[in-house]
Formats: structure tokens, sequence, C-alpha cells
């Protein structure tokens, strides 16, 4: 069979599934190394505070001071607030909510900052500014999302008020945010900014599956060390000094180690509760060096970026 003047050959249509493919197979990747590295228990602690912490002083201003209080998690955190004052709430046995690190947004600035960033065709500083653009709207949108559950609890129980589980409308609200609405808003947000910074001209006729990211041309160290990396090095100094701490010095962390080992073969709820820690205090610990070592190398680090992957604006 001849083909046409205007058909696409099968060489062609290879490369596209060969592009589609390789982006895929690095998203899944990507979303595989965000998920170990983020495996304990509140990854990201002080950011929980401080989302619960603003979270708190915004709903104080909207609902009232009287409608809500914050108070610790079972690890020491300040990240839960609890609804139980409204009079439609009293009785209805409604939880309280923490602020997890599944809550915070990170995962899906992650994901939708590493979307951008494979695009390929588009500037690596059109990169840049659609990452922080994305990165600021969930970040608004995520404590908006927080906000709503209150009055959603509340509207729940106005034709039941103390009955359990009244509240279900703010817990569906959450379900379906976490388990498709972010997906929606990452999908429309980055599709926006595909069209904005002119994406389906740039990308229409990339056939090399290097063009799919912006790749290093050569790295070399920098010197002398600008006041920035000064900084960043001596913060990545500190935080590895408490991993190290932590791993080898800390008297409590030891306590947890062994009460870890000697549960090693037993199933009890206890014995899991305290591999949980064990496993929790050192995957913390663990990752936290390699965090810095990953940030100190960026700091000494000077990239030149291959021009031919990163297109002029």
């Amino acid at each position: 069979m001849e083909q046409g003047q205007g058909d696409v050959s099968w060489s062609e249509i290879a490369t596209k599934v060969k592009i589609i493919g390789t982006v895929v197979t690095l998203l899944i990747g990507a979303e595989l190394f965000y998920r170990w590295i983020t495996h304990p228990d509140d990854s990201f602690s002080v950011y929980q505070e401080i989302i619960a912490w603003i979270w708190f002083h915004l709903h104080t201003i909207i609902f009232g001071a009287d409608t809500v209080t914050l108070t610790t998690s079972e690890t020491g955190l300040r990240t839960v607030l609890d609804f139980n004052y409204h009079s439609n709430l009293v009785g209805s046995d409604i939880p309280l909510l923490g602020v997890t690190d599944e809550c915070v947004g990170i995962h899906e600035i992650a994901f939708v900052s590493f979307m951008i960033w494979m695009t390929p065709g588009i500037s690596r500083q059109l990169k840049l500014r659609g990452i922080a653009a994305m990165s600021l709207i969930l970040s608004i949108l995520n404590i908006a999302r927080l906000l709503i559950l209150y009055p959603l609890a509340v509207n729940g129980c106005s034709d039941s008020a103390g009955q359990y589980g009244c509240w279900s409308p703010m817990w569906n609200f959450h379900q379906f945010m976490q388990d498709s609405g972010f997906m929606l808003l990452i999908l429309i947000g980055w599709t926006t900014w595909y069209l904005i910074v002119g994406g389906p001209a740039k990308t229409r006729d990339i056939r090399n599956i290097s063009n799919l990211i912006t790749l290093p041309k050569k790295f070399k160290q920098r010197q002398p060390l600008p006041q920035w990396s000064i900084v960043v090095l001596l913060a990545a100094a500190v935080i590895a000094t408490s991993a190290v701490y932590t791993l080898g010095f800390d008297s409590e962390a030891e306590k947890e180690r062994l009460e870890a080992e000697g549960c090693e073969g037993i199933v009890t709820a206890i014995c899991a509760e305290e591999i949980r820690e064990w496993d929790n205090i050192s995957g913390k610990a663990w990752r936290t060096l390699l965090v810095s070592g990953v940030v100190s190398t960026i700091a000494i680090t000077k990239v030149e970026w291959d021009s031919t992957s990163d297109e002029e604006e």
C-alpha cells in the first residue's frame, strides 16, 4: 500500500510514541522517588506547622476565634485543628483535622514543576517562571481548600445537628480533592501555562527525545564561592550534623532503635508502633543526609546548560 502525501510515516509515529513513553517513564520515576523521600511520617514538619498556623489564623479572622482551637498531634507538632465548638457540630464526633505531609500541597507542586520542566521546546526561563507561578497558585488554593472545610461541616449539620456523620460533606470534599481534585487543577494549570507560552507551536515539530528536558552541558566548581553558596553550605552542614547526631548520639533515638530491634519477629500492636517509630526517625535522618548532600553539590557546582535545548524567548 502506497503512503499518501499527507500521511504520517511509521517512523514519525514511532518517534512520537517513544517521546510519550519517555515522558510517562520519567513522571513515574519522579513520583516513586517522591514517595520514597517522603515515606517517613511528617516529612515536612516545619512546613506543616506553618500551614496549620496560617489556616488557624485565617479561620479565626473569617469565622471567629471561638470556633476552632489549634492543638498538638501525637508527634508533638501543632498541626491539629478542632472544630467541635459550633452548635451544629457539638456531639457529632467530627474528627480532629491534622495537617499531615500529604495536606500541605508539596506533592502537587513537585509534580506540576516536573511536568513544566520536562515540557520540550520551552525556554528555561519561562519554565522557571511557570514553576514559580504554579507553586504560588497551588499554595493559595490549598489554603482555600482548608478554609472551606469548616463551612461544609457546619452546613452539613444544619438539618441534623449533633448527629454522627452529618459533617460528611466536609470529608467527601476533602477526599475528592486528595483523590482527583488537585490532579484536575494541575492539568488545567499546566495546559493554561502551555498555551500562554505558545507551547503547541514550539513543540509541534520536535523529533528528538533529548529536547524533552533542558540538558546540562558542563559542570564545574564555583570559584570563588558566592555568598549564597556559603549560606547554603552552612545550612546544609547544620542539617546534616543534626541527622548524624540523631543516628549516632541521640539517646532517645538509640532507645527507639533498641526497642525496634527487640521487636523483630514479634507481631503485636506495640511492636508495630515501635518499629514504625524507628523507621520514621532513621528514615528522616538518612533522607536529610541525602538532601544535604544534593543541596551542597548544587551550591558548589556551576552548571552550563546546553543552548540547543534552551530555546530563546
